[in-house]
């Protein structure tokens, strides 16, 4: 059978690239090692029948919740008959491609258990956690709050009398809700509740709390558990997200986590050496998220990509055509602005998964720290991470969302992959913390380095450095900095596009701090639009330099793992372009000063659109160094082969409508319709 258009079109788009695909793989996912691993993983997981997809589309949230968690007990059962390890498991997840109710077990449970229990609280619960004998959850936000802690409303009272906690739901809004694993799975709950001693608030505490029985999975007295319901746009629909409220139920004294923060049998408190020793689990979560950020992005990138490859539109003699055949239309993914909206999403993709490999060493180092008591890191990583995830889910659910609507009309089919994907990334702006209050942790951090640069510049923390260049003997000098760039050439340096980002992310973060102390009343409510900005400049800041210095790193690397010249020339274009369209997105904040002149502005904007047009003949190759398999895709029009219209067309055919010959309903509602006024003769 001759191939389609499509599939040519796609095989020589992929014969234009100009690096090393396989070598670009292994840039992306660490080590050749690591990419033969994962695509291991992948196999375990594609030939298990619970894991396909054919039917996703038609699951209702019952159905879905029930597949949810057959999914995850499957998963644990493959991790254990595989001796496979916690790396080789977050792979297992990516795989799934989908939240399943055993999620927040190993995502959230074990780490806040490891992180925050005693040695002997480690042995009474970690080796049947880590065996799947008990499924645990992280019991957090409430109906009425979330990510004030110091305001939530579950109290856990200390029983002097027996030694015991006595939790209690002090009012419906205090209902757990939104948990991850409550709704059916989960047997137990790290569970967030205000520790309460002879009537003395010490604050949130992180307690091991037993809902259900071993035996028979019933909720204890005391406890009552539901799910919380179907999502919005359909997503999550496998994850049992449930509620739990409490009635005077009684844990003994030992299932508070008392690693840092300890209570004695007579109840003595004892706080703990540092206020925030238990962000360490939220920071893994949303260290996590960044690169699962980038994972959704460089999904929604291949598929668009492809697509727009195969895809065809009018016969434009302006843009570049196919030669052999000039009757052919113009693939879409040759028209400028397509290429302007496209490419930049891949940069993203590369960047966000350079900041993911960083984000992650940060936060097992900051680890590795505290378990030898050392806890200065901790504020730092915890600003950062919050920072970053607010930053690169956000970039990710406008990166999703802008791929299918360059898709055309098409892009709007749940065969796609995109519906699937978007319904995956954008609950990720919201949960582990609201993308604009999360902002807010950032700025607080910014402005203590900026009183500590003030002051003792040496003590500024490695990451907000920066700072001291616009404080102190060398405030002057830094209110007359301007940007170096003579000519468009000179911004294809990662030094001057770095400077930029810094000189940037100093003059919001001094302007923040000198306003909120200059506010009389010290309402912060009135400076958090300037947090955001600040956040994410600092965010961008961020991005940029870990970006450049992964690059830098992989090609000076040893003959195993060095990124070779064309691999490496690439990557340069990708980490300019990711750069410099990101300050042409927010042009206003480096020009409002002065830094840039009008006629860098436009030297930038040429620039851009060099970088743009000098990729295209990579498109294809550079988003196929992703590795995402077909399985996990899931994509008609996104598909390894570019087979596109013959596979959306099988897709649709598995349309339970199509499966009958009169639809159902015809008989109840459309033929009296048909039949009100008599028989019809045409």
């Amino acid at each position: 059978m001759a191939q389609s258009q499509n599939v040519k079109d796609l095989a020589a788009a992929r014969s234009l690239a100009t690096f090393n695909v396989p070598d670009m793989t292994n840039y992306i996912h660490g080590s050749k090692e690591n990419v033969e691993q994962r695509r291991y993983i992948f196999s375990l997981i594609e030939k298990e029948p619970i894991f396909q997809k054919k039917d996703w589309a038609w699951l209702n949230h019952t159905d879905a919740v029930k597949r949810g968690i057959g999914m995850s007990t499957r998963l644990a059962e493959i991790k254990m008959e595989n001796d496979l390890n916690d790396y080789d498991y977050s792979i297992m997840l990516e795989a799934v491609d989908d939240t399943l109710p055993i999620l927040l077990h190993t995502g959230a449970f074990i780490p806040v258990i490891t992180s925050q229990g005693t040695d002997e609280q480690h042995e009474k619960w970690l080796p049947s956690a880590q065996k799947f004998q008990i499924l645990g959850c992280y019991a957090q936000t409430e109906l009425g709050h979330g990510s004030n802690l110091s305001r939530l409303e579950t109290t856990a009272t200390f029983v002097r009398e027996t030694g015991e906690w006595e939790l209690n739901s002090t009012s419906f809004t205090a209902s757990k809700w939104w948990i991850g694993g409550l709704g059916a799975l989960c047997t137990h709950a790290v569970v967030q509740a205000l520790l309460i001693i002879d009537g003395k608030d010490y604050g949130a505490h992180v307690f091991v709390v037993p809902l259900r029985s071993l035996e028979n999975h019933q909720t204890f007295p005391g406890v009552e558990i539901g799910d919380i319901g179907p999502k919005a746009y359909g997503g999550f629909s496998k994850m049992d997200n449930g509620y739990a409220r409490f009635n005077k139920y009684r844990i003994p004294l030992d299932h508070m986590l008392m690693r840092f923060s300890k209570v004695s049998r007579d109840g003595v408190y004892t706080k703990p050496p540092h206020a925030k020793l238990s962000y360490g689990s939220m920071v893994l979560l949303r260290s996590v998220m960044i690169r699962q950020a980038g994972n959704y992005l460089s999904r929604a990138a291949t598929i668009s990509t492809r697509y727009l490859t195969v895809r065809r539109q009018f016969n434009n003699p302006t843009v570049r055509r196919d030669t052999t055949n000039p009757q052919l239309e113009t693939q879409v993914i040759n028209y400028p602005m397509v290429q302007n909206r496209l490419f930049p999403l891949i940069a993203q993709s590369y960047a966000l998964f350079a900041a993911g490999q960083q984000m992650m060493a940060m936060y097992f180092r900051m680890m590795q720290d505290m378990s030898q008591g050392n806890v200065d890191a901790l504020a730092e990583v915890h600003a950062m991470s919050s920072a970053l995830k607010s930053y690169c889910t956000t970039l990710s659910g406008v990166g999703v969302e802008e791929c299918r609507k360059m898709m055309g009309g098409h892009g709007y089919s749940y065969f796609t992959g995109l519906s699937h994907l978007f319904s995956m990334v954008i609950p990720s702006n919201t949960f582990e913390g609201d993308n604009y209050v999360l902002t807010q942790q950032l700025a607080r951090y910014i402005i203590k380095e900026v009183k500590t640069a003030r002051t003792n510049p040496d003590r500024v923390t490695p990451f907000s450095r920066y700072l001291i260049r616009a404080t102190g003997k060398n405030a002057n000098a830094f209110g007359r900095e301007t940007c170096s760039v003579a000519q468009d050439q000179d911004w294809l340096s990662w030094e001057v596009q770095l400077a930029a980002f810094e000189h940037r992310a100093a003059r919001l973060a001094i302007e923040l701090a000198d306003n909120v102390e200059g506010t009389a009343d010290g309402n912060w409510s009135d400076h958090n639009i300037e947090c955001y900005r600040i956040s994410h400049a600092h965010a961008q800041y961020i991005l940029v330099l870990w970006f450049g210095q992964a690059i830098r790193d992989a090609t000076a690397a040893s003959a195993d793992e060095k990124v070779e010249g064309p691999t490496g020339q690439v990557l340069w274009k990708l980490s300019h372009l990711h750069a410099l369209h990101t300050i042409q997105t927010h042009l206003a904040d480096f020009v409002e000063d002065g830094y840039l002149s009008p006629g860098q502005c436009q030297s930038l904007r040429r620039q851009v659109k060099a970088l743009v047009a000098s990729l295209a003949d990579n498109a294809v190759a550079l988003v196929d160094a992703f590795d995402h398999p077909d399985f996990v895709l899931n994509s008609a029009l996104g598909a390894q082969d570019g087979d596109a219209y013959k596979r959306l067309w099988d897709a649709a055919q598995s349309e339970p409508l199509n499966q009958r010959k009169v639809c159902d309903g015809y008989e109840e509602y459309i033929r009296p319709l048909l039949k009100r006024h008599g028989e019809v003769k045409l």
